[in-house]
């Protein structure tokens, strides 16, 4: 038999019932567990919404309160049926996926850690989570409490080790559900130590650089700038100082500022609109980057805007050598 439609004011009854008996007697009156994520809000207090929306049935013309089994939790059925009453359900906040930082960090981790997950609260996870956890902030990601935890972390290394050739030739499968970052980033650095350690320090350093915090780093190069090491890489290129210096060398040297990949000349083609006009491009790789780095005028290149995004195609710098090359050929 189909329910009837849910009433403000049947819900609005069983609210002063909450309030009367408390919390712990309602949900036994009922037959319901604490709500985990969806609270109905009202006047300023909370209450478990799908038990509300159970018990309010009971307060309707004729009708009864329904049973655990008759509703289903989450953001639909219950939460839909007092909401659609201009009810408010205060909705849990879900922690975003793992972003390709931190599946480097996990992944450094698990290999340092002789191929193996340290138990959840082990040092090594706990030093892990907190790194994890100022990476969101730098961001500017939300989450809940249970964002990047180290028992997280701890699922994380798990994740990761079903790909570990090692651990499958012992026998083990690791937890076989997770997101499609561990397999990429295995495919990666899962056979070159050497580049992971140093992507990894890379991040680190980042982390550390204030320079990351301005708001001015634009989102090009096929989206890569949200990772940290290519933001550090981006930042040391946009060093003001630094490029007009670098242009200014060019200058007095060759007496024009053309690409050193495919010596294309701004001001030749444009005139005075492109005079002057040329990006620099840091040449060092960027996961060898660290706080402790300085940019000199030869770790910079001058290139054109074309060439520019060449050089950083894929998230890898590449040599000025290999673009050069291609156009020659």
């Amino acid at each position: 038999m189909p329910q009837p439609p849910l009433t403000q004011e049947a819900v609005l009854k069983a609210i002063d019932e909450f309030d009367v008996i408390g919390r712990e007697a309602f949900l036994q009156k009922y037959g319901f567990g604490e709500a985990r994520g969806y609270f109905l809000t009202y006047e300023g207090r909370e209450y478990d919404s799908k038990a509300i929306a159970a018990a309010a049935y009971g307060f309707m013309p004729g009708g009864s309160a329904l049973a655990n089994s008759d509703l289903s939790g989450g953001d639909k059925d219950a939460v839909q049926r007092l909401e659609r009453l201009g009810f408010t359900v205060r909705k849990p906040v879900r922690n975003p996926d793992w972003s390709w930082d931190e599946h480097v960090l996990a992944l450094e981790l698990y290999i340092r850690s002789g191929r193996r997950s340290p138990r959840a609260h082990s040092k090594e996870v706990i030093e892990l989570s907190s790194v994890l956890r100022a990476l969101a902030k730098l961001r500017g990601v939300a989450g809940n409490a249970k964002l990047r935890s180290p028992d997280g972390v701890h699922m994380k290394l798990e994740n990761l080790s079903r790909f570990d050739p090692e651990q499958q030739a012992s026998g083990r499968k690791g937890l076989p559900k997770g997101g499609g970052g561990e397999e990429a980033v295995w495919a990666r650095f899962g056979h070159d130590l050497k580049e992971l350690v140093a992507e990894a320090d890379g991040i680190r350093a980042a982390l550390a650089d204030p320079a990351l915090l301005r708001d001015d780093l634009s989102q090009e190069y096929e989206g890569e700038e949200g990772r940290l090491v290519m933001r550090l890489h981006r930042s040391r290129e946009r060093d003001p100082q630094l490029s007009k210096r670098k242009k200014s060398q060019a200058l007095a040297r060759y007496g024009s500022l053309k690409c050193e990949v495919c010596e294309f000349d701004f001001a030749a083609r444009y005139g005075e609109l492109g005079a002057g006009f040329i990006e620099a491009h840091h040449r060092r790789p960027i996961a060898s980057l660290t706080e402790k780095t300085t940019t000199t005028l030869s770790d910079l290149a001058l290139v054109c805007a074309n060439c520019h995004r060449m050089l950083h195609k894929g998230g890898r710098l590449t040599s000025l050598e290999e673009p050069r090359e291609k156009l020659q050929g």
